[in-house]
């Protein structure tokens, strides 16, 4: 039967052990921790990404109509800006070299005239909205995917960020369990010093002072001879 302090060894070394393990358990859940984490950060900006590329393929999605509509836009710009400066040039004209007319005819004939130039000024800036539109529209659709492309890159780099700082991570999660392991450890030592001590002989009962050193039982011998003394002396 194992003595006391055997017994209190071998609980203290379970004891160790079984800290060791939830010391293991808690640096593992940590590390997934992070691990999913990182998982959860690099999915998001995946999307972001996948996104930023979806928006990029569609500006080219009805290129016709994209075009009529910038050639109306151009067409209304050059329009307004050439009215507006024949407008000007001929009331300066008028203001400065032609006296105001006071004949009805020369006024439906200026008026016929002014409208004939308007809708040559229509037709002029229709033709140039016309011409300019496929250019424009390519221009300005290869700055906003110069844009995407560009914030693609950032989320690239903030990507390699995210992976970078993972070791470090990992790193701190393997310390999670560092309080129970050093519990573990002075378990394990007292359990060590225990069961060494106790089949070391740290609860071996006295020595028999009948027993000599070469094992011989003096006892015995003892009564032996005084059987002897018996037999023969007396």
């Amino acid at each position: 039967m194992c003595d006391p302090i055997t017994i209190a060894g071998i609980a203290l070394t379970a004891g160790s052990t079984i800290a060791n393990s939830m010391a293991q358990s808690r640096v593992q859940k940590s590390r997934d921790q992070a691990l999913a984490a990182e998982r959860i950060r690099q999915r998001g900006l995946d999307q972001e990404a996948d996104a930023l590329n979806t928006q990029s393929q569609d500006r080219y999605q009805d290129i016709g109509g994209q075009q009529d509509e910038r050639a109306s836009q151009l067409a209304d710009y050059f329009t307004e800006q050439q009215i507006e400066n024949a407008t000007g040039n001929a009331t300066a004209a008028q203001d400065m070299l032609v006296p105001q007319s006071g004949s009805s005819v020369t006024v439906r004939e200026e008026e016929k005239q002014r409208g004939r130039a308007d809708e040559f000024s229509d037709q002029q800036g229709g033709a140039l909205g016309n011409l300019r539109a496929f250019g424009d529209l390519l221009g300005g659709i290869g700055r906003e995917q110069s844009r995407d492309a560009s914030q693609i890159g950032q989320i690239g780099g903030f990507k390699r960020g995210s992976s970078g700082i993972v070791p470090l991570e990992l790193d701190q999660a393997n310390s999670a369990g560092d309080g129970m392991r050093l519990f573990g450890d002075v378990l394990g030592l007292g359990g060590s010093l225990a069961t060494s001590a106790g089949l070391g002989g740290g609860a071996r009962p006295a020595a028999d002072p009948w027993i000599t050193s070469a094992g011989t039982n003096m006892r015995s011998g003892a009564r032996s001879g005084s059987n002897l003394f018996n037999l023969y002396g007396r």
